[in-house]
């Protein structure tokens, strides 16, 4: 297997670090009601956006839950190099922009990072 490169690496460990979250907060909010932070400073920005979209932030916690882990297999599948491994971190970053600031941020260097690789490996 070939080292994986700068840039696959840092794909890999930003899809393990936003899914690792992901599970964690979702987790936690199943078991004790809370999202982290939740009682001290409220809820983050993207408890606005769905709210404005009709959802409670309360019923966020399995597709929380679900985005995690589909951030780890991302960061997996794009570590073991499969052919549509850009375009799936292209895809679940895309998903993941509402999730303002940490989705936000991730989900932005995750495209550009997917869009240079891509770009470089050619057709």
């Amino acid at each position: 297997m070939r080292k994986p490169s700068l840039t696959t690496t840092a794909i890999s460990t930003l899809s393990f670090i936003l899914g690792a979250w992901l599970v964690f907060d979702a987790t936690r909010k199943l078991l004790t009601g809370y999202y982290t932070g939740e009682q001290t400073i409220g809820l983050r920005p993207w408890a606005t956006i769905v709210s404005a979209i009709g959802v409670q932030p309360a019923d966020m916690a399995f597709p929380f839950l679900f985005l995690g882990i589909l951030w780890i297999v991302n960061g997996v599948i794009v570590l073991l190099g499969a052919n549509t491994r850009y375009e799936r971190a292209i895809a679940i970053s895309i998903v993941t922009l509402f999730y303002a600031l940490p989705g936000t941020i991730v989900g932005t260097i995750t495209i550009l990072l997917s869009l240079r690789e891509k770009r470089l490996a050619g057709p």
